[in-house]
């Protein structure tokens, strides 16, 4: 075939392309390029056509072939880094991995390609590649603030919220008014350092600048709880100011259900997370002859916690790619009778469907610390001591009081066994908390510090993730030696496989709760190891968590009022080492036989509020706090 011969072809296979058939155009643009391979735009125009026949791999092979002759044709590295974006949507992470890559190495300045590159790899946890991709975006763009917003992200992924926080804050530099900036910093970087005031700080610049981001509200309500200076009637306010956007709608039609309630489950942490090791016992628990349960998940990273729930469910929503209005059909088309959220104003909650008022009842339960001041939410499951009495002018819902702790819990099967208590062969006591960072603030560090100094050569052993991060380290010390601590009785360690990270407990005495956020799946967890948790409780749920499992466990005791009855218990559990070494070797056996751990009971208390909840809906009664006696 001569050069003219193949231009005609070419020609004939373009306006076959205009016309829509495909399949012509795409044999004449093949005959044309098999006869004149080295022209650049052929190639990028039988990509086109590829593309436009759904066949995005060979799109992308077509398109790197343009490339490979003219690193600077625009229509083929756009092309090829769409289809990149097409592939990875699919499923294909490795072969969107290789188009980013491809376009990289044929066009090494290619910002877009580094950029969408490195944000393929953070997707798959790859996150140092990622950072380091995104450095290189960062030199051919130093005036851009989404290289350095991208470095940020992959870097508090990495547990190193320091450096982290200085990307975030030379991405602000380049660019003040960007809320991803604000809004990452403050959740990513600041908080994990315990640095609560300044996130709550940088979220009211990111409001200011956004006032309807209602993600941007939901992490400043969040946040609010760790913090210290704020009372339990400013949170209550905060909840009940952004709930009051969100008005009512009239509810959905009750009608008797038959022959069995369905509720639906609604989360983005069907995972492993808290959420999960809470909802699994009362999955396999349910009586399906009273429930049927549909889970909504809104879970970007599936694991092996997800799949296990996914096969107890009675039905499975994966609700990630649908927005507000896509789901809200959906569970009103599923007949949905309760829905309940398990995510409050955490991340990746979807409490703009149940403003919408998706189904007859709506409930609260597990996921967050309160009330989520949403007036079309009518019920909050929690219990006697989570919420006391009095605690109901805190929440907008309904309180429902289980009869003995608000979640259930199946201990890991991981775990190691309990060791004996290491004060007798240290020959002095060790006091530790496990608890995440942002929990910690100047105020508990002074309570510890004055308990080391009411306990000669005791030590204090903090062990969480972070505490990897050289910058965090030195955060997280100063504030004891500010308090006067003697540094050399402190020791940081960072994160670990879970199994090793309960096996820290072997080298701890007595566990120390922080306040006013206080332990809830790690206090389990202490107690599982053997180690009794000395707590202060409070007035806001957040700061009760541990006074409901020490309750459970048979220690109500240990949750104590103020401060130096706090000192005087920590104090005096390890002056008598005989009776803490009695307590640590029968408290895995006093949990294992409390109702913490009875997922039956919990379930079927469970089932008997969702009950009365639909009967009082079906009589056209509003929400009301209520407890349930059930022995």
């Amino acid at each position: 075939m001569t050069p003219d011969q193949a231009e005609s072809i070419y020609r004939q296979g373009l306006i076959a392309a205009q016309a829509g058939r495909w399949a012509e155009a795409q044999d004449l643009l093949a005959q044309a390029i098999t006869a004149r391979p080295g022209v650049a735009v052929w190639w990028a125009n039988y990509g086109l056509v590829l593309e436009s026949q759904g066949d995005a791999l060979g799109a992308a092979q077509a398109y790197a072939g343009a490339l490979n002759l003219d690193g600077g044709l625009a229509m083929a590295m756009d092309g090829l880094l769409v289809m990149a974006e097409t592939l990875a949507g699919a499923g294909r992470a490795d072969l969107a991995e290789g188009c980013h890559r491809r376009a990289v190495a044929l066009n090494p300045a290619a910002l877009a390609a580094l950029v969408n590159a490195g944000n393929l790899l953070r997707a798959q946890a790859r996150r140092a590649e990622s950072a380091a991709l995104h450095r290189r975006a960062a030199l051919l763009a130093p005036d851009s603030w989404i290289p350095p917003y991208n470095i940020g992200n992959a870097l508090a992924e990495m547990n190193r919220p320091g450096e982290a926080d200085r990307a975030y804050r030379t991405g602000l530099c380049l660019e003040p008014s960007r809320v991803e900036l604000w809004a990452n910093r403050a959740s990513r970087s600041l908080a994990p350092q315990a640095r609560i005031g300044e996130a709550l700080a940088a979220l009211d610049r990111a409001l200011r600048l956004a006032p309807g981001a209602d993600s941007l509200h939901s992490a400043r309500l969040f946040l609010m709880q760790y913090d210290p200076a704020r009372t339990m009637p400013q949170i209550a306010q905060a909840h009940a100011d952004w709930g009051a956007r969100y008005p009512d709608r009239p509810s959905v039609a009750v009608a008797a259900p038959a022959p069995r309630l369905r509720v639906g489950y609604v989360s983005a942490d069907f995972r492993v997370h808290p959420v999960g090791t809470f909802l699994e016992p009362v999955l396999s628990a349910h009586d399906r002859g009273v429930v049927e349960a549909i889970c909504y998940s809104n879970t970007a990273n599936p694991d092996a916690v997800t799949t296990r729930l996914r096969g107890l469910a009675d039905g499975w929503v994966d609700s990630a790619a649908m927005d507000d209005a896509a789901l809200l059909e959906r569970i009103r088309a599923d007949g949905i009778h309760i829905l309940v959220d398990l995510a409050g104003h955490t991340l990746g909650n979807r409490l703009g469907v149940f403003a919408r008022r998706a189904a007859p009842v709506q409930v609260t339960w597990a996921g967050y610390v309160g009330t989520t001041g949403l007036p079309a939410m009518d019920y909050l499951i929690s219990d006697p001591r989570q919420s006391p009495e009095g605690a109901d002018g805190w929440a907008i819902e309904g309180i429902v009081r289980m009869p003995d702790a608000y979640v259930p819990w199946s201990p890991p099967a991981a775990a190691p066994a309990v060791a004996p208590l290491p004060m007798i062969a240290r020959g002095a006591p060790t006091f530790g908390s496990l608890n995440a960072l942002p929990k910690l603030n100047a105020q508990v560090a002074a309570l510890w510090t004055r308990l080391l100094a009411a306990v000669p050569g005791s030590r204090l052993l903090l062990r969480t993730p972070g505490l990897d991060d050289a910058d965090l380290r030195a955060r997280t010390l100063a504030l004891f030696t500010a308090a006067g601590a003697d540094p050399a009785r402190i020791e940081l360690r960072g994160a670990a496989p879970h199994a090793e990270f309960l096996a820290t407990y072997g080298e701890i005495d007595v566990a120390l709760d922080p306040f006013p956020y206080s332990g809830g799946l790690t206090t389990l967890e202490a107690l599982w190891m053997g180690v009794p948790v000395v707590t202060l409780g409070g007035d806001r749920f957040c700061a009760r968590h541990t006074v409901t499992h020490l309750t459970s466990a048979g220690l109500p005791a240990l949750a104590v009022e103020g401060e130096e009855a706090y000192i005087a218990m920590a104090a005096a559990l390890v002056s008598d080492p005989d009776g803490l070494a009695s307590i640590r070797s029968r408290l895995r056996d006093r949990l294992a036989a409390s109702p913490a751990l009875d997922g039956v009971r919990f379930t079927r208390a469970l089932e008997a509020a969702f009950g009365a909840m639909w009967q009082r809906a079906a009589a056209g009664e509003g929400r009301a706090s209520f407890a349930l006696n059930f022995d």
